[in-house]
């Protein structure tokens, strides 16, 4: 039986990157936070940030409906960015969550479905992330292969859910320092994706175990899929030793 998500975290704030699709690299950036405030969900964006700055040069406008000549906006925010997801009332709802590592019964609330879904649709290049702030002992992410079609040293049908996977930083990376291969059986299939690095690395700092395994392959053969059920640990027991004492 295919893994799930089985320590759901309610965030706090949710990062908003944003990728320019006609970008050589088409890196993505961090354009803003949707922060929990008083009861509300405000939208931050960091103007002076030069990582916003490097979007607007690339074409970023600002969110539709949120204008950048405001940093703070706070009116139906979470309503705004719930148009994202689907109805939970659909009848393939259960399946939308299954997809996305979560369990169909779980108890989790629109703010925190958009941080572990990612909320992506398909021509805007905005995603949301969960920085897991104040992670638990262990907690999961579902993570989506950055770069495996022009990256991986396998084909897609190579992989096979359950297939184990490595996390390896790459501190000689020369695009990226901070950049996180992933591979399987010593085969590079690709890297973290930008919007999970610092997390990612704020947990090997602390000293945690990263455990992975493919969830789920799809695509198509022009932009095949990849993704990771990513397991944190923060201790030195096996994640396994951990559910049997839990």
């Amino acid at each position: 039986m295919t893994r799930l998500i089985e320590h759901l975290v309610e965030p706090h704030r949710l990062l908003l990157y944003w990728q320019a699709r006609e970008s050589k690299m088409r890196s993505r950036h961090l354009v803003g936070e949707l922060v929990k405030r008083d009861e509300k969900v405000v939208l931050v964006y960091d103007l002076d940030s030069p990582e916003l700055e490097e979007a607007k040069r690339l074409g970023f406008r600002g969110y539709p409906a949120f204008p950048m000549k405001q940093a703070v906006h706070n009116h139906q925010v979470l309503e705004a960015f719930t148009r994202r997801l689907p109805p939970r009332s659909r009848r393939d709802f259960g399946r939308y969550l299954e997809l996305r590592a979560i369990p169909v019964d779980a108890n989790i609330s629109d703010f925190a479905l958009l941080g572990y879904s990612g909320a992506k649709l398909p021509n805007d290049g905005f995603e949301l992330v969960h920085p897991f702030d104040n992670p638990p002992e262990a907690f999961e992410v579902l993570v989506e292969i950055a770069g495996f079609r022009h990256e991986s040293q396998l084909d897609i049908t190579d992989l096979q859910v359950g297939c184990g996977v490595q996390f390896v930083p790459e501190p000689e990376n020369p695009v990226d320092a901070a950049a996180i291969c992933i591979e399987s059986a010593g085969r590079k299939l690709g890297y973290v994706p930008r919007g999970h690095l610092d997390m990612l690395h704020r947990m090997l700092e602390e000293g945690a175990i990263l455990e992975g395994e493919v969830f789920r392959t799809n695509g198509t053969s022009e932009r095949p899929l990849v993704y990771i059920l990513t397991r944190i640990l923060n201790g030195d027991l096996p994640f396994h030793a951990l559910k049997m004492r839990a």
